[in-house]
């Protein structure tokens, strides 16, 4: 979406002799899309209805890269630098660049990054193909000068800018600026497109090559109209997943899509993003926008836990017709805080979050608290259901309900007998259940081996202690690796693109 003061000039810089041969080469000509089996891809995409339950997990469970700046395990929440008063803590500050240079970052900006411990997400935005790299070389050295750790996502949105009309020319000058992004060891490279903004500009003709890209961003905006017209056609809202299909969840479905298919395994960022709250038409929009800003707050990083960080556009520009800017809106600020306090979220460089969501699949073990309660989560969407609420059903009796997205229930697990006991999630007329065990205080999904809070392990006289008991099954005795290792002064990290323990010393 770019700087919102639109700071934007149209002053050309002088372009090298190589760039210009390309240039005059020819414009690049892409393929004419299927338009057919796309409407039809998207129209899936958007009417695939969803229930799925998750529980909390360690930040070692989420999936890992070994990026650059990438944290263990949760999402840095951010917002707009500028506009991030009355807000929980942020743990990102989201601010731009505009052009090839820039001597400074602008006020406050540049204050709240320098003082605070954040990690700052840089919006360079780059529309013209013509680089000047010495220009680039004094912008990174500006942002140096700061001693931060910054998420820079040059030539952001390319697949709708003039730079983005050559895509083998944009990749080259990404590249280029990339590897100077990698000369700093507090910057991160970041390739960021838009969401849905050039149906025939698909996002594999723009990626630059795994060696030069650290995190995947993404602008992600939920709209109520198709670029604001109220007589948006059917087929556009499904082109563009607006109206009942603008959802967050949705609308993050195509670059997924190509993320799995072409095998990229990066952390991912919501660079920046926001929900239409209000219109220039004077739409109430609250009963559409509040289960949406949820969903982007709580369902993304339930359902996609590589996503590491979300930035929110807390901005009012008054020539767009929907607006994204939350602060006077009190049911939307609460949202965000109950989100931001409460989700797994992080909030300062360098910490972690208290939790990252686990689906509930079988063999995952819950323990738990002191008063014997489990916090549960679900995921439900069901096309066309605006007001979707979920019940807990535990041995086909209702337990609770949630009417509110992350719809959280607190299990008291010391309410049930030890043995086989089934748990129902329904939503709309979606159903799924799960079969779990208890034994003492502990709650295992799917199939229950023994378990042997009688097996201790010690070393050099000293006992072990496991935040999982062990385990005997099929036959085999299984300790929890990980307290193990650490006592013998070893690290353990947990990859997850590879599914792979790593143990090192």
């Amino acid at each position: 979406m770019g700087n919102f003061t639109r700071k934007i000039t149209a002053a050309a810089v002088a372009a090298s002799a190589f760039f210009c041969q390309i240039l005059q080469a020819g414009a690049y000509t892409f393929p004419t899309p299927d338009w057919g089996a796309l409407l039809k891809e998207r129209t899936a995409m958007v009417k695939e209805n969803e229930l799925e339950l998750y529980t909390e997990g360690s930040p070692d469970s989420a999936p890992y890269y070994g990026a650059r700046l990438e944290p263990r395990g949760g999402a840095y929440i951010g917002m707009t630098a500028e506009t991030s008063g009355g807000f929980v803590q942020m743990g990102s500050y989201l601010t731009y660049i505009e052009g090839m240079w820039q001597d400074y970052i602008y006020y406050p900006a540049n204050d709240m990054i320098a003082n605070e411990n954040v990690i700052a997400t840089i919006g360079w935005t780059v529309m013209d193909p013509n680089v000047d790299y010495d220009a680039v070389r004094r912008t990174l050295d500006m942002l140096n000068g700061y001693n931060k750790p910054m998420l820079i996502r040059f030539a952001s949105e390319m697949d709708q800018f003039e730079i983005g009309n050559d895509p083998e020319l944009f990749k080259q000058i990404f590249r280029n600026v990339a590897n100077m992004i990698h000369e700093y060891p507090n910057f991160a490279v970041v390739w960021s497109p838009l969401d849905l903004g050039a149906l025939d500009r698909p996002f594999q003709y723009y990626y630059p090559g795994d060696e030069y890209v650290d995190w995947i961003g993404v602008s992600l905006y939920t709209t109520k109209y198709f670029i604001g017209n109220r007589n948006t056609s059917a087929k556009d809202a499904m082109y563009f997943m607006t109206g009942e299909g603008g959802w967050a969840t949705n609308r993050i479905k195509p670059l997924m899509k190509f993320l799995s298919e072409y095998n990229i395994q990066k952390p991912i960022m919501i660079s920046e993003g926001g929900v239409a709250v209000h219109n220039a038409y004077g739409e109430s929009l609250d009963w559409w926008a509040a289960p949406r800003l949820r969903n982007m707050l709580w369902s993304l990083v339930m359902k996609y836990p590589q996503i590491k960080a979300v930035n929110y556009f807390n901005v009012y520009r008054q020539y767009e017709t929907e607006h994204y800017n939350i602060s006077d809106y009190p049911y939307a600020v609460s949202i965000f805080n109950e989100a931001s306090a409460e989700g797994p979220y992080i909030h300062a460089f360098g910490e972690s979050p208290n939790y990252v969501f686990e689906k509930a699949a079988a063999g995952k073990t819950l323990k738990a608290d002191s008063d014997g309660v489990v916090p549960l989560y679900a995921h439900a969407y069901e096309y066309g259901n605006q007001d979707l609420s979920v019940n807990y059903f535990v041995d086909g009796q209702w337990y609770s309900s949630s009417a509110a997205i992350p719809y959280r229930t607190y299990f008291v697990l010391s309410n049930y007998a030890d043995g086989e006991h089934t748990m129902t999630i329904k939503g709309g007329s979606l159903s799924k259940s799960y079969k779990f065990y208890k034994s003492g205080s502990y709650m295992r999904f799917g199939a229950w081996p023994e378990v042997h809070d009688d097996i201790k392990v010690t070393l050099n006289g000293n006992a072990i202690s496991f935040d999982q008991p062990p385990i005997i099954e099929n036959d085999r005795t299984l300790v929890p690796v990980r307290a193990i290792a650490e006592a013998y002064g070893c690290k353990v990290d947990w990859d997850g693109a590879s599914k792979t323990v790593i143990i090192s010393e």
